[in-house]
């Protein structure tokens, strides 16, 4: 019996303290720049797959591992830093016929819920604004990885999503035919809630 109370007590001590590992609020989480990339790519003349990205944005990110479906999205993306690797035609895409960088400098994403799915994925729903024109859009988003470093960078957590939406719902390049409608977006997000910045 003593020996039965003993391997109790170290089974409830050891509980105790894996439970003061997990983390007990929700995290509050800045994007890094860094360590992050908003990418996207599109079929022209149906053959030619052009890709190019965003290079200046932000965003936060309400994160709880014990409750994917408390997660929160605020996130801005600077129209005009938009780089298809191409200058004349990053002129053309920040142009009124695109994103009309000048007039509608951001393009945003609030999440509105969420909900977990299977694996490490969360179903985000949120409105996505381009060009002053907000649609309502599911972006599902797996969490790579949760990383509690206990240094001044602190929690650092890894996302990725990729989905489609239709260009023309933002009147974006309407009257481009010759670029297919659906265009994929590729996010790979690293987040954390420290402010010391590491290499």
């Amino acid at each position: 019996m003593r020996h039965a109370l003993i391997l109790l007590a170290s089974i409830l001590g050891l509980s105790v303290i894996l439970h003061s590992h997990l983390p007990s609020q929700p995290l509050f989480l800045k994007v890094r720049k860094e360590d992050s990339h908003i990418g996207f790519s599109v079929f022209k003349w149906a053959v030619f797959k052009e890709e190019g990205r965003f290079r200046d944005f932000e965003g936060t990110i309400e994160y709880d591992p014990g409750n994917p479906s408390a997660t929160r999205v605020d996130f801005t993306i600077r129209a005009a830093s938009i780089d298809s690797r191409n200058g004349g035609r990053d002129d053309a895409l920040r142009s009124r016929d695109f994103f009309h960088a000048s007039k509608y400098p951001a393009l945003t994403f609030r999440s509105t819920k969420a909900a977990g799915a299977e694996g490490n994925t969360v179903m985000v729903d949120g409105d996505l604004t381009i060009r002053g024109i907000t649609k309502r859009v599911t972006v599902p988003v797996k969490v790579l990885g949760v990383n509690h470093t206990g240094r001044d960078i602190g929690t650092l957590v890894g996302f990725e999503s990729t989905f489609v939406i239709n260009r023309e719902d933002f009147r974006v390049g309407e009257d481009w035919h010759i670029i297919a409608r659906e265009a994929t977006i590729h996010l790979l997000i690293g987040a954390g809630s420290g402010t010391v910045a590491y290499r």
